[in-house]
């Protein structure tokens, strides 16, 4: 092989790198492309999520807020009960005692009588 083939050959291997390297270098830049749309994707799906988590936490401090009124409105009723139901009690025992003395006294005639 002669210098004059060698260098025929050499540039012609050299022409098939170098289109190569072009076809890579188009193909990098498609992907580098791609990449930077997937960040702005990522970046929007961040900030949705951020935004999602401050407005449902926004909704779990009314609905806990809510709760614990409802609650405490319910609670307040209760003692209500309790405490009314505690009066009915009392009464109950007054005049369940005033029956015993009443019983006990009747009983006390009626062995006297015998």
């Amino acid at each position: 092989m002669d210098n004059e083939k060698f260098q025929d050959l050499m540039l012609e291997h050299f022409g098939k790198v170098l289109n190569k390297l072009d076809s890579l270098d188009s193909r990098l830049t498609r992907v580098e492309s791609r990449l930077d749309g997937v960040k702005s994707r990522l970046g929007n799906v961040e900030s949705a999520q951020v935004r999602m988590e401050t407005e449902f936490g926004k909704k779990l401090d009314v609905l806990y807020y809510d709760w614990r009124e409802t609650q405490k409105g319910f609670n307040k009723e209760v003692r209500t009960d309790l405490k009314i139901l505690g009066t009915k009690v009392e009464a109950l025992q007054m005049e369940s005692s005033k029956h015993d003395r009443e019983i006990k006294e009747l009983y006390l005639v009626k062995v006297s009588r015998e």
